[in-house]
């Protein structure tokens, strides 16, 4: 059996659904499956529901900042029913096996990329074989010893059955103000970029899916009632012969869905974006994350800000809209670092933004350049640098970026737009707005 948690905009939980029809076809296992937000399931629904179907193994995704208390709802599934053993994959668990085995109640991690290392194990353990030897598998040993097996990457990335959308209701999952029913495609995994700061569980060597395997999936999902769809690639525009390939295929097939993906600034051009439009992409999240040279080299993302707002012009010209990532809270942006980026986020075309703050997240390479400035602790969960000032900055520069972004004359008449096309996006993104404007922010 395998559990869910889907984010905000409740994209469907791919990695699970992917793990579980691996489960099924590769271990010929039987899949009970359930994706626990998207069902509003209470816990002791959760345990009703194992109750029921007693199943011999659980099989659950951890979050990153929800590593304690997925954790926990996983020790007590394990104290409520010993005989089930509990397993889990994730970030956390890949990167930090032996603190999370050492710290909970859970029986086996699936380390990196999942699929194989399960299916291994299943086979393994139905004929009786030892487990403690299978490659990205760790766990405990009869005699309560730990092990954590180094773990391999997938080569051939078309291998991979696609993920069973039969198992889950593709009705409750959307593009948060694109629409739905919503599927997902990992179309490669891996980025070869070299940000300091990105939780990346696949590493940085990039594995492809060829364009027929990903024009193949795109149809299944299409005929599992998908009407957008969401790439999940870190970037997604990598390759532009690629993406252009890609959307050639879903044009020449009548592959007819919106669908949205993430790209870096500097990969995009004219051509591809022309060919994307076409293809039926409808937004584009863009991570630019600052407009200070003095922050983005802090944050090694290798880019020019002098280039972005000029790249994200050709989004904008190209009728696809756009959304930018701001990064806030890094340890060497001053307050002129952050109204440079003001300026420059006021004076884009971007259609939407989000603002998240710096979390120098354990097992990144951030991580490692700042340890003797983080407090950091898995259970309780706590990430963040020891200056409190840096983080209480960020959280008035996040109020007020949002505030002097959303709440001007232009983006008025685009929001009343979407709101009467989106009512409950538009309701999550008025309460940022409101928390914000609620909040009394000093002039800077």
């Amino acid at each position: 059996m395998c559990m869910g948690y889907t984010p905000i905009f409740f994209f469907p939980p791919h990695e699970l659904l992917q793990l579980a029809t691996c489960a099924r076809e590769w271990s010929q296992a039987e899949v009970r499956f359930l994706d626990a937000i998207a069902e509003k399931c209470e816990e002791a629904t959760l345990h009703a529901f194992l109750a029921q179907e007693n199943p011999d193994t659980v099989v659950s995704l951890i979050g990153i900042d929800s590593v304690a208390s997925d954790l926990a709802i996983m020790d007590r599934i394990k104290a409520a029913f010993p005989q089930m053993t509990c397993i889990v994959f994730g970030f956390y668990p890949t990167v930090l096996s032996e603190e999370i085995l050492g710290i909970s109640r859970v029986d086996f991690i699936l380390r990196g990329e999942p699929e194989v290392t399960l299916s291994k194990y299943l086979r393994t353990r139905n004929s009786g074989g030892d487990v403690d030897t299978i490659v990205g598998l760790a766990g405990r040993r009869e005699d309560g010893m730990l092990f954590v097996n180094p773990h391999e990457r997938i080569q051939d990335f078309d291998k991979l059955p696609f993920p069973d959308y039969t198992l889950l209701d593709v009705r409750k999952y959307e593009e948060g103000m694109v629409g739905g029913p919503c599927g997902a495609i990992f179309t490669a995994r891996g980025c070869p970029f070299q940000c300091n700061y990105c939780t990346t569980t696949y590493g940085r060597k990039v594995v492809q899916k060829s364009p027929e395997t990903v024009l193949a999936e795109a149809k299944g999902l299409v005929r599992a009632g998908v009407r957008v769809i969401r790439f999940l690639d870190d970037t997604f525009t990598i390759s532009k012969p690629r993406v252009i390939a890609i959307c050639k295929g879903m044009i020449d097939q009548g592959i007819s869905v919106r669908w949205a993906c993430l790209a870096r600034v500097d990969t995009l051009d004219a051509e591809m974006l022309s060919w994307m439009k076409r293809a039926g992409c409808a937004r584009i999240l863009v991570g630019v994350e600052s407009y200070s040279r003095r922050v983005l080299d802090y944050l090694n993302k290798g880019a020019d800000p002098a280039t972005f707002n000029a790249k994200l012009a050709l989004i904008r010209k190209a009728g696809i809209e756009s959304v930018g990532f701001i990064l806030l809270g890094a340890p060497v942006e001053t307050e002129e670092d952050f109204q440079e980026t003001v300026r420059n986020v006021l004076a884009s075309p971007l259609d939407l933004i989000g603002v998240n703050r710096l979390t120098p997240y354990a097992g990144t390479p951030l991580f490692e350049k700042a340890r003797d400035d983080i407090v950091f602790s898995l259970v309780p969960y706590e990430c963040r640098f020891k200056d409190e000032s840096i983080s209480r900055n960020a959280a008035r520069r996040e109020r007020l970026l949002y505030r002097r972004f959303y709440l001007r004359p232009v983006m008025f008449w685009r929001q009343l737009y979407r709101a009467l096309r989106f009512p409950l996006g538009s309701m999550r993104l008025l309460f940022i707005l409101l928390k914000s404007h609620t909040m009394r922010v000093p002039s800077p």
